[in-house]
């Protein structure tokens, strides 16, 4: 529903309601206004949640609390009628079934909750990939950083040239947040250096600037410090892809384990149970294998890709 927070977006105050940026679907951001002007501006009277407000930062979306609420509480009334409407014209009036009201019940339980679901992932999901984002692109950005700085310029002007970069988008867009609150909002460099920290899902980016600002603060070789800490984060990348790499042979191992041993297991049953006549949950064999065929086979494997993307992911 929300698209991630970019330069432009970056350099305006977070408690802003969201508008129209380029690249957004017009639609989008049209429904996003819409649900602001019926139900945001209401929340964002009231007390401001600072939990929300402080994950809806980390996540790089620029909106306020209000705005998220809204849009989570309308699109929640718009999926209970569809499905409400959905499951009364298909239960109730083409198929005519004396239990409509139980498939009409479960539609709408499972329709409204898979939209809250879906909407409570959303910030979760953007925090992780923001995360491992900043995570992939801090060590380069810290060699960089120190070449620069090792040319004598100053702390300021290092972090202007660093916002001004056309590549590692996730580690120039936290530098861009440090000049708006410098430029823009009059804070000392220390001071936006600290709150940016504070902004940021990572870690380790978070532990970096909150260095680079008590640097700044007691003087010392910031060129030093700067390649010192690259060769820490370097280390820690490659600890992290040494764990991947042995988190492989685990999924190996599963893999085997649960889906070509649970396979074969299965089909033997299969055939035992064609053998015997019998049936297992009112499947016969034939039945048996095609959910074994369409079904479980399709979703191990499905599963077991995923979890590897996932480690890749953190790992990359």
């Amino acid at each position: 529903m929300y698209e991630n927070a970019e330069a432009a977006a970056d350099i305006r105050p977070a408690a802003t309601p969201a508008k129209a940026k380029k690249g957004d679907d017009a639609f989008t951001a049209s429904y996003r206004a819409f649900c602001y002007r019926l139900l945001g501006q209401r929340y964002d009277r009231g007390e401001v949640d600072v939990i929300l407000s402080e994950r809806l930062k980390q996540a790089g979306l620029s909106i306020t609390p209000g705005m998220h609420l809204a849009v989570v509480q309308f699109t929640t009334v718009l999926a209970f009628v569809a499905s409400l409407v959905f499951g009364l014209v298909f239960f109730l009036e083409t198929l005519h079934s004396p239990m409509w009201y139980v498939y009409v019940a479960l539609i709408v339980l499972v329709t409204v909750g898979a939209v809250r679901v879906g909407f409570g992932s959303v910030i979760s999901n953007k925090i992780a990939n923001r995360k491992d984002q900043l995570d992939r692109e801090l060590p380069f950005t810290l060699s960089e950083l120190s070449v620069l700085a090792s040319t004598g310029a100053s702390p300021i002007t290092l972090v202007h040239r660093m916002a001004a970069r056309d590549h590692d988008p996730g580690m120039t867009g936290e530098f861009k947040r440090v000049v708006y609150k410098t430029d823009i909002q009059g804070e000392d460099l220390i001071t936006a250096l600290a709150e940016t920290a504070k902004e940021s899902p990572s870690t380790t980016v978070r532990e970096a600037f909150w260095d680079l600002a008590n640097m700044i603060h007691q003087g010392g070789s910031l060129d030093e410090y700067l390649r010192n800490k690259a060769d820490d984060v370097l280390k820690l990348k490659r600890l992290v892809q040494k764990e991947f790499i042995e988190r492989l042979s685990t999924f190996l191992d599963m893999y085997v384990s649960l889906v070509l041993v649970g396979v074969l297991m299965i089909a033997v049953g299969a055939f035992l149970l064609n053998s015997l006549g019998q049936t297992a949950a009112g499947l016969d064999s034939n039945q048996l294998l095609l959910v074994l065929t369409f079904g479980l086979v399709p979703l191990a494997v499905i599963m077991t890709v995923i979890m590897i993307s996932i480690a890749y992911a953190r790992a990359e």
